[in-house]
């Protein structure tokens, strides 16, 4: 199939997104069903290939869906790019909702916080790490959470495209644990995504994230703050006992070893700091 022929089926695709080597249309169907169709230039790369094996394995409401994927000759170039069909979702990122100056109530922080570890729950039975749980990659639509964009995700065990001798492994900083800057392949578990989703609920509360802000934006600097600095506690409306606040301060733990375990158990943390909190 040649990308004119793949275009046909969908009326007038529009270009909603380019980033590095994805370029992402808005695709409409004949009968009306929107999907998001994604060009890969590079039909060998094997962080592209793995990003839809693992969309393709999961069976999460909160994670969108791909429809097909496969190869497709561009023909202007005589070259083959990989073609992705996937579940459209239209929404606000979180990142779009703080920049706007809008924080999180307890009550909201609570509901993305169940979302984010449920979802963790079912990674790690995957045996998959995320790897860059951040506001970017977190879409509010009709009324559900999304988690976006597994394009650094790492399956346990599995193939590894991070050199062991690389001074640091994918990450966004502000969001990544020492084990994964420091790419420390072997302490690398659901505890990564555990530190992101502490970050990413506290910047929601606060509208900061405590280590860019002390970085003042630049990566070596916010890498380091993120190993040494711990961040003043929530005071939330509702967190009278503050478990809340003490629990977020627990995934944002330096040590990987002072976090909960697995997603499992800091799923059932959660659940039992949510019986002290004053919800509205």
């Amino acid at each position: 199939m040649t990308i004119k022929e793949l275009f046909a089926k969908y009326k007038n695709p529009t270009v909603i997104g380019r980033g590095g080597q994805k370029t992402v249309y808005k695709a409409i169907t004949n009968d009306g069903t929107v999907y998001a169709l994604k060009i890969i230039s590079n039909p060998d790369d094997q962080r592209s290939i793995q990003e839809i094996k693992i969309a393709q394995s999961l069976d999460l409401d909160n994670v969108p869906k791909i429809i097909e994927s496969g190869k497709v000759l561009d023909e202007d170039i005589s070259e083959e790019k990989i073609y992705v069909v996937e579940e459209f979702i239209d929404g606000n990122t979180l990142r779009g909702i703080l920049n706007k100056g809008i924080t999180l109530s307890l009550n909201q922080a609570c509901e993305l916080l169940e979302v984010l570890l449920n979802i963790e729950v079912v990674l790690e039975s995957h045996r998959i790490i995320h790897r860059d749980i951040k506001p970017e990659n977190i879409m509010f639509s009709k009324g559900k959470i999304y988690l976006l964009d597994f394009g650094i995700a790492k399956v346990i065990g599995g193939d590894s495209y991070t050199r062991v001798t690389d001074a640091h492994g994918p990450h966004t900083p502000g969001y990544a644990p020492h084990e994964l800057v420091d790419n420390i392949k072997l302490d690398q578990d659901a505890r990564v995504d555990l530190f992101a989703i502490g970050v990413t609920i506290y910047e929601a509360c606060t509208g900061h994230n405590p280590f860019r802000d002390a970085g003042s934006g630049v990566a070596d600097f916010v890498n380091y703050f993120t190993m040494t600095y711990m961040p003043k506690p929530l005071v939330l409306k509702g967190d009278n006992n503050g478990m809340f606040s003490q629990f977020i301060e627990m995934l944002m733990a330096k040590n990987a070893s002072e976090r909960p375990s697995s997603a499992k158990r800091a799923l059932e943390y959660y659940m039992a700091v949510k019986a002290t909190l004053r919800l509205e």
